[in-house]
């Protein structure tokens, strides 16, 4: 499967490097074409190896107080999927256009502030 962003101009003029990786400018291009270190590094994600042995659970992503994102990864994986899949998961953390997995993989999206203060509720008030 390839991704490609036709939107995306900025180019290297040869010779030069290709423009720096941001949160604010990040392409899919970019996300698929760099090397994952770079694309980690610039976009500052931190990914991990999770506990969750579910063969289900390929992988999720974390965004925390202040905007820091964690990819966590499933363990034993094939590295050329778990790669494939952590640029996927960036990409569709920062909104941009990409295809839709093909089956059987799905994405859902779960907000559990909610559950947490809930939680929190709970426990306080014991």
């Amino acid at each position: 499967m390839s991704i490609s962003d036709g939107t995306d101009t900025r180019q290297a003029t040869p010779g030069q490097a290709e423009p720096a990786i941001t949160r604010t400018t990040a392409t899919v291009a970019q996300i698929m074409g760099l090397t994952l270190d770079q694309v980690l590094t610039g976009l500052d994600i931190r990914v991990i190896e999770s506990s969750i042995t579910d063969t289900n659970f390929y992988g999720g992503v974390h965004i925390g107080n202040g905007g820091k994102i964690t990819i966590l990864t499933s363990p034993g994986r094939d590295p050329r999927i778990t790669d494939t899949l952590v640029r996927y998961l960036i990409a569709k953390t920062f909104d941009l256009d990409v295809a839709d997995l093909p089956a059987p993989f799905g994405v859902e999206y779960t907000d559990i502030t909610e559950q947490a203060r809930n939680a929190w509720v709970k426990a306080v008030s014991a």
